[in-house]
């Protein structure tokens, strides 16, 4: 009976050391794939994808059932452009967890390199609902303002607009990611929301010519020549030597005192605006094509201006500037005037 509970206590003793070895060795093999994922992460960071696939692969090969490791190879191997390496790498990810947001957005990534914009979509989207950690709103909002980018470099316009509409949704925490929001709600085409964001930018920053200069922007593609002018006049008081930002002030002026379309104006001051808008648009057209015979003047109007007299020369300079959109190559001047207010007068 002795025998039998000396045996045992030696048994025991002997798991025990088996267990604490075991335990030493995870312990090692956790702490050596650590430092290669500290390795990797920090020579990702200077730009060497190379060296950092060896290590992220060896942190794990060392430990597989880490999927943060996984995830790290396939980012390096992304930029270092093994697109199809990476695509296989997440793929195993996914299968395990088809839910995980960092791993999805990698996908989306591999999807725009291949050029695959539909399934780069929805992996977008997967990675916005999918599972993040606590706190993860400022990671879901600058994932859909990535997407956002891809879709106005597309020019898929509805769906940018969308996605910008989620944005605005968002609590006003982040002044760079509202400006950026500001411009892509600008170059979808939606220049009353543009001219909006822009206002809640400066009610934050009075002092920031950016947002002036936006607003202006907007309010030049809205027709108001008048508000944009002001806009641009704020803007240059903050920051004086921008001189691309004077330039376009200076053309938004032209474009105010050049506007047949105010309601205010008299019929006599739109008719003598139309005039000129006329000659503008003849001596643009002659300019590019030297054999156009120049138009006529029309005669001084016999008794009262009205608008319809008025109405008539603005046909003719649309049928003008149709003309010269045609047949010229050449394109306008940086800061004409004309292409701004003809696009005008062309949607009234």
């Amino acid at each position: 009976m002795r025998l039998i509970l000396i045996v045992a206590a030696v048994m025991v003793v002997m798991y025990g050391i088996d267990k604490f070895l075991a335990g030493q060795e995870r312990n090692e093999v956790r702490q050596d794939a650590h430092l290669a994922f500290a390795a990797g992460e920090r020579l990702l960071r200077e730009g060497k994808p190379n060296e950092a696939v060896l290590n992220f692969g060896r942190a794990h090969a060392l430990q597989r059932s880490n999927p943060d490791y996984e995830i790290a190879l396939a980012s390096a191997q992304l930029a270092e452009g093994r697109i199809d390496t990476a695509r296989n790498t997440l793929d195993n990810v996914l299968q395990d967890d088809s839910n995980n947001a960092r791993a999805n957005l990698l996908m989306a990534r591999v999807m725009v390199a291949k050029q695959a914009f539909s399934a780069a979509d929805s992996y977008y989207h997967r990675a916005i609902y999918g599972a993040w950690p606590a706190n993860s709103q400022r990671e879901r909002a600058d994932i859909r303002l990535e997407l956002a980018d891809l879709l106005a470099k597309r020019g898929a316009n509805e769906e940018l607009l969308s996605e910008l509409l989620l944005l605005q949704n968002e609590p006003a925490t982040d002044p760079d990611r509202e400006a950026r929001v500001a411009a892509l709600l600008l170059q979808a085409g939606t220049a009353s929301r543009a001219a909006d964001a822009y206002r809640a930018l400066i009610h934050r920053d009075p002092e920031n010519p950016a947002a002036f200069a936006g607003l202006a922007q907007a309010e030049t593609l809205r027709g108001n020549y008048r508000a944009a002018r002001s806009a641009y006049r704020s803007a240059l008081r903050i920051d004086p030597g921008d001189a691309p930002l004077r330039g376009q002030q200076e053309m938004v002026e032209r474009l105010a005192n050049l506007d047949p379309t105010p309601r205010h104006l008299s019929s006599a001051e739109k008719y003598s605006r139309s005039l000129e808008i006329l000659t503008l648009v003849n001596d643009e057209l002659r300019a590019c094509m030297h054999d156009i015979a120049p138009v006529a003047t029309p005669p001084k109007p016999k008794g009262a201006v009205t608008n319809e007299l008025a109405e008539s020369v603005l046909q003719n300079a649309e049928r003008l500037w149709k003309a010269r959109s045609d047949s010229c190559k050449q394109p306008p001047e940086p800061f004409d005037p004309l292409p701004v207010l003809m696009k005008k007068l062309s949607q009234q």
